[in-house]
C-alpha cells in the first residue's frame, strides 16, 4: 500500500505522528489548498531541505506530465508524443512539448510552480533591488538564469529558470550565510531583470571591467620572420577580444587560454596560479561560432602570418586599458600553436600595475626580509633565486632590482622575455635566433661598466660560467635556477662545471620560493581541516591551533582565495658551508652543515598560516616535500614540549598583501 507523506516523514524521523495530526488540522481549515508538506515547514517542525529529500526519494511529488494534462493544458496523447522525443532530444519535457508546439511556456512555467510548490512571479513588473548585486556577478546570474530579487528578515528571494536545482539554491545559502526562498519565472523575463539589474555598472562594481583600445597594437614589432596577411575586418570579432581580455584583467588574470575543441573553442584564465574556465555564458555561443577567426584576430594583433596555421608562432602587441579616469599600458605577449582540433593560442598579460616596486611588497617573512636587504647592499657576489616555473622567481628579482635602484648605479639586464620595462634600467632581450644568448649578453655586459647585472636564468654551463665571472670580478649578479630548495643549488652549480672555489668565492645567498594563494579576507571564517590533510602535513593533529578557509564571496569570484603572497627558505652560507664545499664534501654534509644557516621555508610557512594568511589544505599544494618535512619536525617539537600554538599571533612579515606575479 502506498504511503501518504504524512507517513513517510515519521517512517524517516523528521516529525512526530502529533505534528502531522496539527498540521493536517490545519489544512481543513485553509480557504487554499496548501501541501501538508510546506505545513510543516511554516510549523518550523521540517525543513525545506528535508521535505524535498523525501519528495525526491519517495516519488512524491506529481509528475510534470501528470499536472499539465490534469490543468489541461496537453491532452495525453500529446505527453506521449513529447516523452517520446525526449528520449530523443535529451532535453526536458517542457521544453520539448514547447519545441513541438504543444505547449506555451507560461503554461508549462504554471505547471511547474503546482509541481514543486513555488511561486511564479511577473519580474517585468517587480521592483529589483540594487544593492543584491553584491550577492552575485552577473557572469554567475546569467550563467545559472538566477536574479535575486528582495532581502527581508534574513532570507532572499531569487527566481530560477531551474527551480529544481536545489544545489544551486544550497550554494547560494552558504555563500551569503542566509536563507534563499526560491520562485520561478519566464526565462526571457529572468534575462530581461538581470539586464535591469546590473545595468548601472558603477552600483554593481563586480563586473566593472577595464576597456581595451586596440588601435595601439601598431606600437608592438612584428614577430621575426613572420610575413602578416590582412583579414577583413569583423566588429562582433574584435568586440568579443575586448570582452574576453577586459574580463581577464578584472579577473586579475596572469593568462588567457584559447583552446580550440571539438566544434566549440574553450576560453580559460589562470588567477592566482589555477587554470579555470571563463566565466562568459553569454559570449559562448559567438566563441563557439567565430572560434577560427578569434584566433585570427589574436595573430593579427601580435602581428603574426594569419595564413600559416601548421608551425608555432610567437608574437606581443601593447594596448591601452581605459579604467574609469584612467588610462595605462599593457603588454600582452601571444603563444599560437597548432592542434587536432585547430590552433590553440595563450596570452601572457604584463600589467604595468602588477610590477613590484621593492622586495618588501612581496610578503616574506622579517628574518628574510632582513637578510635580502643586506646581500642586496653588497657590490660582489651572485645571488640566486630558485623555485619551479610560476613560483614568482622573475618577480622577486624585479623586486630585488626596485629595492637597490637609484641615481648612481647603472643596472644592466638580460631578459627572456622582458617582463615589466623599467626606466633607468637597461633591459636586453634574449633572442636565440641572432646569437643573443643569456651568456653573450653578459659577456657584453661587462664591457658596459655595470654595477648589477641580472641574468634571467642561468640554464647552461656557458651562462653559468659568465655569470660567476661577473660576479668575481666586481659586480652584483642576480640570477635564477631551477631546483627545488635553496641548497641543492649547489648540485645544479657542479653539474654546470663551475669549481667548488668559484662558489665559495663567489654565492652570496640563495631564495628558494614558493607562491601560495590568500584567503580572501571579506569571507575569512574558521574551519577544522580533515584529520588525513593535518596529519599528512604536520603528522600530528593542531589541538589549540585555528585554521581558517574562504566561504567564498563576489569579492573573491566565489573562489576563496584573493591573491598570492611569496613563501620563501633563505640560505646565506656560512664559513662552515663554504670550507665543506671548497672541500668537495659530500652533498648531505653540505645540506646538514646549512640547516644552521638556512632560515627554512617552514618558518615562513608556519607565521602565514598563524597569521590566518593560508590554511594546511593550501600549504599542502604548494610547499615541496623537503619543506613539509621540515614542517612536521618543528610542529613535532612544538607539541611535544607542550608549547601550543596561538593563532591569533600576528606573523613577523612584511606587507603581506598580494603578489604580483
Amino acid at each position: 500500500m502506498t504511503k501518504k507523506l504524512g507517513e513517510l516523514l515519521v517512517a524517516e524521523g523528521m516529525v512526530d505522528q502529533m505534528q502531522v495530526e496539527l498540521a493536517a488540522g490545519i489544512q481543513e481549515k485553509l480557504a487554499e489548498y496548501k501541501p501538508i508538506g510546506k505545513i510543516l515547514v511554516d510549523m518550523k517542525a521540517l525543513t525545506e531541505k528535508q521535505l524535498n529529500f523525501v519528495l525526491d526519494h519517495y516519488f512524491k511529488r506529481p509528475l510534470l506530465g501528470q499536472v499539465l494534462i490534469r490543468s489541461g493544458a496537453i491532452s495525453q496523447e500529446q505527453l506521449e508524443i513529447g516523452l517520446r522525443q525526449q528520449q530523443e532530444w535529451k532535453l526536458p519535457l517542457g521544453e520539448v512539448l514547447i519545441k513541438l508546439g504543444y505547449l506555451e511556456e507560461t503554461a508549462m512555467r504554471k505547471a511547474i510552480s503546482t509541481q514543486l510548490d513555488v511561486p511564479l512571479l511577473n519580474l517585468d513588473k517587480a521592483t529589483l533591488d540594487n544593492s543584491l548585486v553584491t550577492v552575485m556577478s552577473e557572469g554567475y546570474a546569467r550563467k545559472n538564469l538566477v536574479v535575486p530579487l528582495s532581502r527581508k528578515g534574513g532570507a532572499i528571494t531569487i527566481a530560477m529558470d531551474d527551480p529544481t536545482n536545489f544545489r544551486l539554491a544550497e550554494e547560494l545559502s552558504y555563500f551569503t550565510g542566509q536563507k534563499i526562498n526560491v520562485a520561478t519565472a519566464v526565462r526571457a523575463a529572468i534575462e530581461r531583470a538581470i539586464d535591469r539589474l546590473y545595468q548601472n555598472k558603477d552600483q554593481q562594481g563586480l563586473n566593472e571591467y577595464p576597456e581595451l583600445d586596440l588601435r595601439t597594437v601598431d606600437e608592438a614589432p612584428a614577430a621575426v620572420g613572420a610575413q602578416q596577411t590582412e583579414a577583413p575586418p569583423d566588429k562582433k570579432v574584435d568586440s568579443l577580444i575586448q570582452l574576453i581580455i577586459g574580463t581577464a584583467l578584472g579577473n586579475r588574470a596572469s593568462d588567457i587560454h584559447f583552446e580550440s575543441l571539438d566544434r566549440q573553442m574553450l576560453i580559460r584564465y589562470r588567477i592566482d596560479g589555477i587554470l579555470q574556465e571563463a566565466n562568459l555564458p553569454d559570449l559562448q555561443n559567438d566563441i563557439n561560432r567565430r572560434s577560427k577567426e578569434l584566433i585570427s584576430k589574436v595573430k593579427i594583433l601580435g602581428k603574426l602570418d594569419i595564413a600559416e596555421k601548421r608551425r608555432p608562432q610567437d608574437g606581443s602587441f601593447r594596448t591601452r586599458v581605459v579604467e574609469g579616469e584612467e588610462t595605462r599600458k599593457i603588454d600582452i605577449r601571444i603563444s599560437v600553436v597548432p592542434g587536432y582540433f585547430g590552433e590553440n593560442a595563450v596570452l601572457r598579460i604584463l600589467d604595468p600595475n602588477n610590477a613590484p616596486r621593492s622586495i618588501d611588497e612581496l610578503g616574506f617573512c622579517t628574518e628574510i626580509l632582513d637578510s635580502m636587504h643586506s646581500l642586496l647592499e653588497r657590490t660582489t657576489g651572485i645571488m640566486l633565486v630558485t623555485g619551479p616555473t610560476g613560483s614568482g622567481k622573475s618577480t622577486t628579482l624585479y623586486g630585488a632590482l626596485m629595492t637597490v635602484f637609484k641615481p648612481g648605479i647603472k643596472i644592466l639586464t638580460a631578459e627572456d622575455p622582458i617582463e615589466y620595462v623599467y626606466n633607468g634600467i637597461t633591459q636586453c632581450e634574449v633572442n636565440e635566433k641572432i646569437n643573443n644568448t643569456f651568456a653573450n649578453y653578459t659577456r657584453a655586459f661587462l664591457r658596459q661598466d655595470p654595477d648589477i647585472i641580472l641574468i634571467g636564468e642561468i640554464r647552461d654551463a656557458e651562462t653559468a660560467e659568465m655569470a660567476f665571472r661577473a660576479a668575481q670580478t666586481g659586480h652584483l649578479v642576480l640570477s635564477t635556477m631551477h631546483t627545488n630548495d635553496a641548497v641543492s643549488t649547489i648540485t645544479r652549480l657542479l653539474g654546470l662545471g663551475i669549481e667548488p672555489s668559484l662558489i665559495n668565492a663567489c654565492l652570496a645567498g640563495v631564495l628558494a620560493q614558493r607562491l601560495t594563494r590568500k584567503i580572501c579576507p571579506v569571507c575569512k571564517e574558521e574551519y577544522q581541516p580533515s584529520e588525513k590533510t593535518l596529519t599528512e602535513l604536520f603528522r600530528t593533529l593542531t589541538p589549540g591551533m585555528k585554521h581558517y578557509q574562504g566561504r567564498k564571496c563576489p569579492e573573491c569570484n566565489f573562489r576563496g582565495y584573493k591573491g598570492r603572497f611569496a613563501i620563501g627558505e633563505l640560505w646565506v652560507p656560512s664559513e662552515t658551508d663554504m670550507l665543506l664545499i671548497s672541500k668537495n664534501a659530500s652533498f648531505d654534509e653540505i645540506r646538514e652543515s646549512s640547516r644552521n644557516s638556512t632560515v627554512p621555508m617552514a618558518t615562513d610557512a608556519l607565521a602565514k598560516l598563524r597569521a590566518g594568511m593560508t590554511n594546511p589544505d593550501e600549504l599542502l599544494r604548494t610547499l615541496p616535500f623537503s619543506s613539509i618535512h621540515d614542517l612536521r619536525r618543528t610542529m613535532s617539537g612544538v607539541f611535544r614540549l607542550g608549547e601550543g600554538i596561538i593563532a591569533d599571533e600576528p606573523a613577523a612579515s612584511g606587507n603581506l598583501g598580494q603578489y604580483p606575479a
